[in-house]
């Protein structure tokens, strides 16, 4: 964080909050400064956390636009292929999130400024989170699978885990991730600052789609991991990659197993039964419980 945050706001969090338990911080243009804490949300006050929306400090734009400067090393154009799609990343596991007025030009977003809002999301680490599903995942060999919760549940954590735990075991599957938004790997010229594994080849920042083929091609992977499938297009290139032999570990936002039947784009995906394996991510003991792990028939096979 002392990369990106200015000095007033860097001695709060180092004397008042400990950053090792905070997931997000938002920062809204003349709004309250708000941190999420294990999932909950807290204001900032000048002593720290607080529940009091009077104590709160409030995000003045020089405030908002200082993290900004300091995220991009004080470049707006060396990021710019980042801030067309609203984020920048930062070394470290961070992703600044970035809201604003997006400049569109003959029908292509160019840029966006006038920042109204970021969010600073630190990305967490958390070691053997996948060792009590691991064992079904792995049943005669890799099987397809995908990760099922509402945003912030812990998906893209629990990827990254069951990418480390199958290397550190050994499996030496080869492994293409498509990480679209930087969040699996959190590459930083070119190197990766979060552990997916010594068996893991990255394809950073480009759609879905392009990563898939070029990979495929290129690579010869035996799984292709990708975050957050959602449009038509997405599912296209999951049904292509399957049809190449390659198995596939991913996310969807679902609440759960009934909320993802209902999604129309997932229907010939599902009936094609080409994941055997569904994995529920919850908050019943905690954000990133494992609410289930379902088989290709949604039978229930661990919970």
């Amino acid at each position: 964080m002392k990369n990106i945050l200015d000095e007033p706001l860097l001695e709060i969090f180092e004397k008042h909050i400990n950053i090792d338990k905070v997931n997000e911080i938002r920062m809204r243009l003349n709004k309250r400064l708000i941190i999420y804490v294990a999932g909950k949300p807290y204001y900032v006050a000048y002593d720290g956390i607080t529940n009091i929306k009077d104590k709160a400090i409030i995000v003045s734009r020089e405030m908002l636009y200082n993290v900004i400067k300091r995220a991009t090393e004080r470049s707006l154009y060396a990021v710019n292929n980042q801030l067309k799609q609203g984020f920048i990343t930062v070394l470290g596991g961070i992703r600044v999130g970035i809201c604003g007025e997006v400049v569109i030009e003959d029908g292509r977003v160019q840029t966006i400024k006038n920042f109204s809002s970021i969010n600073i999301r630190i990305a967490k680490e958390v070691k053997n989170c996948s060792l009590p599903i691991l064992e079904y995942l792995l049943t005669g060999g890799f099987c397809s699978t995908l990760i099922i919760s509402s945003p912030g549940c812990g998906k893209t954590t629990l990827i990254r885990d069951i990418l480390y735990q199958m290397s550190v075991r050994s499996y030496t599957y080869n492994v293409l991730l498509a990480d679209e938004r930087y969040e699996i790997a959190n590459c930083f010229n070119g190197k990766p600052t979060l552990d997916v594994g010594d068996f893991t080849d990255i394809v950073s920042g480009v759609e879905k789609g392009y990563a898939f083929d070029c990979g495929i091609r290129s690579m010869n992977p035996d799984i292709l991991v990708t975050d957050e499938l959602s449009t038509q297009k997405d599912i296209e290139s999951v049904e292509h990659v399957a049809s190449c032999g390659v198995k596939i570990l991913a996310s969807v936002h679902a609440k759960d197993i009934e909320e993802l039947k209902s999604k129309k784009e997932f229907k010939c995906l599902l009936e094609s039964k080409v994941f055997k394996r569904f994995i529920v991510l919850g908050v019943s003991r905690g954000l990133g419980s494992i609410e289930g792990v379902y088989d290709e028939n949604f039978r229930c096979i661990y919970v």
